[in-house]
């Protein structure tokens, strides 16, 4: 939905199922750079309450929960939590690709300095949701399931890394016989790539509390509950 605006600045872009900006604040008129702010903090509020429901939905299916109070109370909080991390985490790297680039670090070298500490906070958002924590304590408890769990880690690592490489794949060849690519393989990210993600990080997530096992196995002894004998005609009438 944010798409078509996006379309009307020049310096943002599309491709590889991502939205990208060219920034260089010397040379930005202020107005379009205020417009340009205003509009990626819309867009992170919706993707933060987009984060939020998909962690919350594995959250409720592995645990009992109060639903109308989450739905009615918390899943806001949620959203504003993970919004203002998202909003800190973007102006951040803004400030650090700046600074490298500006003491004349190689790009390759400056993305993958980014990558790593993108990796290092991928748990935060299941934290936020899932323990109901602020962001201090979600960043400790993101550190901290990282380094006692790096099994989880590079289980996702190398998974993201697979799906966006497909991803791009698929751009390259679509590339060839339409001018749409970008804005498909975007879609496909947005709808399939990110959401099934978040899934499973909220799985592996949730395995520190042994809600999974304890949720299969309620699952496997739940009693049947016992068909009804077929009544009679007769006994049907005298109802």
């Amino acid at each position: 939905m944010f798409v078509p605006v996006f379309a009307f600045f020049h310096n943002i872009y599309i491709s590889s199922g991502s939205i990208f900006i060219d920034y260089n604040i010397a040379l930005a008129d202020p107005l379009i750079l205020l417009a340009e702010t205003g509009l990626i903090a819309l867009f992170l509020l919706f993707y933060s309450f987009f984060v939020s429901v998909i962690i919350f939905s594995v959250r409720k299916n592995l645990s009992p929960l109060k639903l109308q109070f989450y739905l009615h109370e918390m899943i806001q909080k949620f959203a504003l939590r993970l919004f203002s991390f998202f909003a800190i985490y973007c102006f951040f790297f803004f400030l650090l690709m700046s600074g490298l680039v500006a003491f004349g670090i190689p790009l390759l070298l400056a993305n993958i300095i980014l990558l790593v500490i993108s990796l290092l906070l991928m748990f935060v958002p299941q934290a936020v949701v899932v323990e109901e924590e602020g962001l201090m304590h979600a960043l400790s408890s993101n550190f901290e399931f990282l380094f006692k769990t790096p099994k989880s880690f590079a289980t996702i690592a190398i998974i993201g890394a697979v799906f966006l490489s497909l991803l791009q794949l698929f751009e390259f060849v679509l590339a060839q016989f339409t001018m749409f690519a970008p804005y498909i393989s975007l879609l496909l990210a947005l709808v399939f790539i990110f959401p099934f993600l978040e899934i499973m990080k909220t799985y592996l997530y949730m395995m520190k509390f042994d809600l999974i096992k304890h949720h299969e196995i309620a699952k496997r002894q739940k009693p049947k509950q016992p068909r009804p004998e077929p009544e009679s005609i007769a006994d049907a009438v005298k109802k």
